[in-house]
Formats: structure tokens, C-alpha cells, sequence
């Protein structure tokens, strides 16, 4: 494939990036949390600086939005712009592990017409240009012609964002997958994946909650080569949309067929509500509360699942005990409270017990904090699931004796 001089100048820039991250590879960097388990490395903020300077000097008139820098929420994706993941991958490169890349697309409007994934490690410049095919280091390259699934070595991630607040919306699926192809492959950096895929080491790859700059180069990638891009209900994908599945084509049905009830905001991954307890306790005039280590975050009950092989009551003194360190004395039943929505995360069905709480109160296992309010101090609009509702039914029923 013969090379213009505006890919010629964007290959030259994203190999010398390249070696910005193999310097640090090979040597000593700062690591900071974006969240608790996203991290951010000196590397990418140099590469990513890097790279947008040398943009904008070559094409001063395409805006770059850059992963450490943008904030996509607030960008219109209208006319011509580049998205640049700097390190996708950042945690293994962070760990030493050598699966990471530079991404980098020229977009126009949702649709991307330039697409180019390079790792530095292996030096294998991955690219693709809208209508003239898909390349890796100069050679074309075509999606796989492997059929059925079980045939097939599929790819996905899991995303940082939410893997924490709901696994199981993620596992099922990849459980689902494992037991209908030769394996899923969860190496972490979702460019790469969309990169195999286009050059058929891999037969499919799906994630849900990735950012445009994760999928935009390898989205052109895998059409160009051949294969074909979607959404998990099925519909037309672009980058600002928050599920992707790309395949060779030939397998793309079957995919689709296991994902289509998978959706992360749709999906209930438990078949029947979980039973929970929650514990109201008194203590020296007020009412305990606990500050959640774990989404969703706020204020709560102190209370959690049901263990096999509990009774109610047994799991209610467990869970306050361990929460708030107190000695428990379980007094009445406030009620059940089984509203489908009363927890963002599961189906649940929670038993509430009103309890007296005796001696030094602490915040621990699950609470990062645990303290007595008065009625009167409650932070109403700090608490989560339902247990506004809760104290209110409670409260009501002191008024009333």
C-alpha cells in the first residue's frame, strides 16, 4: 500500500511516541489512581503531550481529544478531530507485562477515516484507511474465516469502571462464551483486541463501557479488513456508544444471539431476589450509620447478604457486628422491603430488624466510617437504596408507640 504524506508524518510521530514508552518501560515511572483501580502512569501524560503537540503542528485545524485531558462528556463529535488513547493498557504496562499500545484515529463527525494501533514492544504498526483496506507493518491483512463459535478464540475486557459495582453483569457473559468456543483471551487493551481481530489471530472481541478512544482505530480496522462491527443488541456501532462487539462476520450472529439480554443497563444477572438484611440500631439516642467503602457510595444501614445456612436473625447480628463493632440486641421487626429498584446493583429482598447496640461503635469491614445520628441530623439525601424509606417507616412507628 502506497503511503501519503499525511500518514507518513503520523506513522513517524506515533513510532517516536513509541519510544517515549519503551524508555519508561525500561525504567522507572510515577503511577496515580484516576479511580480505584484505573491507573495513570508519567508515560502516558508524556506520550500523550507528545503526540498532541506534534498534531497540532502538522494538522493545526483537527482538535485532538486525548484520554489524560478531555473530558468527552462535554465534546460535540462534529467535522474533523483526532481521538488518542496514549497507553491503552496502562495497567499492564504499569505491572511490566508487554500488552499495551498507542491508538490513534482521525475521525469525521461519529466515523472514523483513519485508524492507527501501534505496539511498541513488538513494533507492529496495525493501520487502516476508510475504503483502502487494513495493513499490519505495510502487508494487507483480512479477519478470520473460522466458523462456528466453538471453533473460534474470542477476546474481551472488563471495564474499571463498573467491574467493581457489578461483576456480574461481566462474568456471566464471559462464562456464557468460555463454554462455546476454543477460549476468551482478557488481556487488557481493548486496541490491541480489535487489532487481532482485524488480522484474524482473533475471531471476535466484546466489551461493554469502553471510551471512544479505546475502540475508534480498531473499529475502522476490523471493517476494513473484512469483518464486521456492531453494538451488543445488534444495531450500527460507533465510538460513543457503550457496548461493541466485532467479528469476523461469519460469527457475528452467534454473538449477538448470546449478548443481546446482556446489556449492562438491562441485564438482571440473578434469576431469583437476593435475600439481605438491614439493622436499625440505637445507640446513646440515635441511630447508626455507616459510610459505604463500596458503591453504591453514601450513607446506609449497617447490612448486607443473607449467607447460606443463616437464619435471618443470625446474618442480622453478623453483618451489625461487623460493620460497627458493636454487641447487638435484636428487639422487633420493622417489616420487608422488596422493591425491584431498591438496589442499583441486584434484585433484593431485605428483611429490616430494629436493634440495640452496645459499646465502642467503629467503622469497619465494609464502613469506612459508622456514627449515631439523632433524627433530627439524619443526612437524608446521603442515603442509598432505600434506606431513606426505611428510617421513615421507622420513625413513623416511634411516633405511633
Amino acid at each position: 500500500m502506497q503511503k501519503n504524506k499525511r500518514l507518513e508524518l503520523i506513522f513517524e510521530k506515533i513510532v517516536q511516541a513509541g519510544e517515549i514508552l519503551k524508555k519508561y518501560y525500561a525504567g522507572s515511572f510515577e503511577i496515580n489512581h484516576k479511580g480505584k483501580i484505573d491507573l495513570v502512569t508519567t508515560a502516558d501524560l508524556e506520550v500523550e503531550a507528545f503526540l498532541k503537540e506534534a498534531l497540532k503542528k502538522d494538522f493545526p485545524d483537527f482538535p485532538v481529544m486525548a484520554e489524560e485531558s478531555s473530558d468527552i462528556k462535554k465534546f460535540s463529535p462534529e467535522g474533523d478531530y483526532f481521538l488518542l488513547d496514549p497507553l491503552d493498557g496502562t495497567t499492564n504496562f504499569a505491572h511490566g507485562l508487554p500488552w499495551f499500545a498507542i491508538s490513534l484515529a482521525l475521525m469525521r463527525d461519529y466515523s472514523p477515516q483513519l485508524g492507527v494501533i501501534y505496539n511498541p514492544i513488538t513494533e507492529e504498526l496495525f493501520w487502516a484507511e476508510k475504503g483502502k483496506g487494513a495493513f499490519l507493518n505495510g502487508k494487507a491483512i483480512r479477519v478470520s474465516q473460522r466458523e462456528p463459535l466453538i471453533n473460534c478464540l474470542l477476546a474481551t475486557g472488563f471495564p474499571v469502571s463498573k467491574i467493581m459495582e457489578k461483576p456480574k453483569h461481566f462474568l456471566i457473559p464471559f462464562e456464557d462464551f468460555m463454554v462455546r468456543t476454543r477460549g476468551v483471551r482478557r488481556f487488557g487493551a481493548a486496541a490491541l483486541d480489535l487489532a487481532y481481530v482485524s488480522a484474524g489471530r482473533y475471531d471476535g472481541f466484546y466489551e461493554a463501557y469502553l471510551k471512544p478512544w479505546d475502540t475508534a482505530a480498531g473499529l475502522l480496522m476490523v471493517e476494513e479488513a473484512g469483518g464486521k462491527v456492531t453494538t451488543y443488541l445488534g444495531e450500527s456501532y460507533h465510538p460513543f456508544k457503550n457496548t461493541i462487539v466485532a467479528s469476523n462476520g461469519l460469527i457475528h450472529d452467534e454473538m449477538i444471539e448470546l449478548l443481546k439480554n446482556k446489556h449492562p443497563e438491562t441485564f438482571k444477572p440473578f434469576r431469583n431476589p437476593l435475600p439481605a438484611v438491614d439493622i436499625i440500631i440505637e445507640y446513646q439516642g440515635g441511630i447508626v450509620l455507616i459510610e459505604r467503602r463500596n458503591p453504591p457510595l453514601g450513607l446506609a444501614l449497617p447490612g448486607g447478604f443473607v449467607e447460606y445456612g443463616e437464619t435471618l436473625e443470625e446474618a442480622a447480628l453478623r453483618e451489625a457486628k461487623e460493620e460497627t463493632n458493636l454487641q447487638i440486641k435484636l428487639k422487633n421487626l420493622l417489616g420487608c422491603y422488596s422493591d425491584p429498584n431498591r438496589d442499583p446493583r441486584f434484585h433484593t429482598i431485605s428483611t429490616v430488624f430494629i436493634a440495640d447496640g452496645y459499646g465502642d461503635l467503629q467503622g469497619k469491614d465494609d464502613a469506612l466510617e459508622a456514627k449515631a445520628y439523632s433524627k433530627d441530623s439524619i443526612p437524608w439525601e446521603r442515603l442509598v437504596f432505600d434506606h431513606a424509606k426505611i428510617l421513615k417507616d421507622y420513625i413513623e412507628r416511634k411516633k405511633w408507640g
